[in-house]
This record gives C-alpha cells, sequence and structure tokens, in this order.
C-alpha cells in the first residue's frame, strides 16, 4: 500500500516516483507507468481581494479618537479629522469622536476651545453632526479606552494619524489586540 502526503504542490511517495500534471485547474497525480493515481479539482471561491473590498465599502460608524492636548488640534489631528470627515461623507456613515486624557478636564482650561476646533475641522468636511464623547481623568491607557468605544459603539474603522503612535500616547502593539475592526493609521 502506498501513501500520499501533499504539501502545496509537493508529492512524496516511499519507492517509484509520482509526476504531477496540472491541466485546467485539475491536479493529476500519476504513476512512473502513466496510471492514474490521484485527481483533484480546486472549487473556485470568492477572491480574498473582493472580501478585503468589501469590507472597506461598507462603513457605517467611524470613530475618531483626539489625544493630544493641543487646543486648535495637532497636524496629524487635524488630517485625521479630515479623512474621517471625507470616508464619513463618501460612504453615508456616522461619526463618533472620543477625547481622550489622563487628565480631569478641570486642569485642560482650553478644553472647550479644543472641542471647537474639532467642531469646526469636521463641519469643514461636511459634518455637522457627531457623537462625543469623553474619557478624561479616568487613568486608563488611550489604546484601551479606544478599544472599549470601539467594541461598545460596534464600530466599522478607527482613523488615528501615526502623529499619536510617535508621541507614544497609543502603544500600536497593542491596537491589534484592542481594537475590534480595522484601524486607518494616516501618515504623518
Amino acid at each position: 500500500m502506498h501513501r500520499i502526503w501533499t504539501d502545496s504542490s509537493t508529492h512524496y511517495k516511499k519507492g517509484n516516483s509520482w509526476t504531477t500534471t496540472c491541466i485546467r485547474g485539475q491536479t493529476v497525480l500519476c504513476s512512473g507507468n502513466g496510471r492514474l493515481l490521484f485527481s483533484a479539482r480546486a472549487k473556485q471561491q470568492e477572491s480574498d481581494a473582493s472580501l478585503v473590498t468589501d469590507a472597506f465599502t461598507s462603513f457605517k460608524h467611524l470613530l475618531l479618537p483626539i489625544t493630544d492636548r493641543n487646543p486648535y488640534l495637532s497636524d496629524g489631528t487635524r488630517l485625521a479629522a479630515a479623512t474621517t470627515a471625507a470616508l464619513a461623507k463618501k460612504y453615508g456613515a456616522d461619526i463618533t469622536v472620543v477625547v481622550i486624557d489622563e487628565n480631569p478636564k478641570e486642569s485642560f482650561p482650553e478644553h472647550d476651545t479644543q472641542l471647537s476646533s474639532i467642531r469646526w475641522h469636521l463641519s469643514e468636511g461636511g459634518f455637522q453632526e457627531f457623537k462625543l464623547i469623553e474619557r478624561l481623568g479616568e487613568g486608563n491607557k488611550p489604546t484601551a479606552i479606544i478599544g472599549e468605544v470601539a467594541d461598545d459603539l460596534n464600530l466599522d474603522l478607527v482613523v488615528i494619524s501615526m502623529e499619536a503612535i510617535h508621541s507614544k500616547l497609543i502603544d500600536a502593539n497593542l491596537l491589534a489586540e484592542f481594537i475590534p475592526c480595522p484601524v486607518l493609521l494616516l501618515p504623518l
């Protein structure tokens, strides 16, 4: 009795050699004398690329985390706000903004200025209404807070500037662990 082990397209057999041929998507394994030993046809499946494309064209709810303390928003945060507004407008999605700071609101006198700046940048992108969540003075890591909010609200995409990662406010190593949806990282 002969056993056939397959590893990708390589076939192994003790003793005589085997030949493998692929004809019109069908793999045929023959012995040295040409006798058909094994035949298989791959089942056509939807391509991975189209599945990924579908996942990125059905945004219904986007998250924009704000982690910087600049009352007028940093360049990276402004880019993230503009990108979030453009994506939400294109796909008809809702936006949730989460403002994260380890200090309480009272310790940040420009807090209202920052909220006005967020509203202004989103309105420039065509968004007058959005949900605002403030997570201030909790002492939790921003990445964990973003993950909690994304999970609680069943979000489709999180938009973050690489500036938040470079400034060590968001831990890139924890993004994959805590964020249950795709994350769009914008370059500086």
